[in-house]
């Protein structure tokens, strides 16, 4: 696909000040928990306050809800809890080099129920190889949703990819009730690891519109 010369200009001066943003609130802190569409950042605080010693990032693209997570974690006077405006692989890709990530949470993402639109699912194949490459051995990944084709096409991907592991036996860190898990009348939920295989080395996304906003 071809894009004018102007919205390729807004994608690198959108990504240089996200790199620019990280690079100033990640200089001695490589490794993160990372949330994942962190909402109204219910959960993330309430973990960052239970695990003093965990350095967390949440991201979201919708403004308002960063405001009401950054004005939670004022309240709750923590310093291990950050919130960017950034879209997910955003944000990935403008990772200092040194970062890592030791936790990530997905919490009730978008589930593109629609066939043709299971393209703007944030877990895939891909995105799974790429948190490999920033994810250490033991690294977990939790996730969370009401959708169950979702959670079907993710169980069922995860034992193919050598990177990750399901581990059954995994504890659920803190249980925290989001905006979206309460108006779920059911859910499930999945941890991941990553395994000691090595990841297939990933480059920096060509520049692309992020998929629109759903109904999440």
């Amino acid at each position: 696909m071809t894009y004018k010369p102007e919205f390729l200009a807004r994608i690198t001066e959108r990504r240089a000040a996200l790199r620019a943003e990280l690079a100033a609130l990640l200089p001695a802190r490589p490794a993160l928990t990372w949330e994942i569409g962190s909402g109204h950042g219910h959960f993330l605080v309430q973990y960052a306050a239970a695990f003093p010693e965990k350095f967390c990032v949440g991201v979201d693209i919708i403004r308002d809800r960063l405001n009401r997570s950054g004005k939670k974690r004022d309240r709750a006077k923590l310093a291990n809890c950050h919130f960017v405006q950034a879209e997910a692989r955003e944000f990935f890709d403008a990772l200092p080099s040194g970062a890592t990530l030791q936790e990530i949470w997905v919490l009730f993402p978008d589930p593109w129920p629609k066939k043709r639109h299971h393209k703007n699912r944030i877990l895939q194949a891909d995105f799974f190889e790429a948190l490999a490459n920033r994810a250490g051995e033991g690294t977990r990944l939790y996730f969370r949703t009401d959708h169950t084709e979702y959670f079907r096409a993710v169980a069922t991907l995860l034992p193919a990819l050598k990177t990750w592991r399901l581990d059954p036996a995994a504890p659920w860190p803190l249980e925290q009730e989001t905006v979206f898990q309460a108006r779920a009348p059911a859910y499930q939920s999945l941890v991941a690891v990553r395994t000691s295989h090595p990841a297939t080395p990933t480059e920096t996304a060509a520049p692309r519109p992020p998929p629109p906003v759903g109904p999440r």
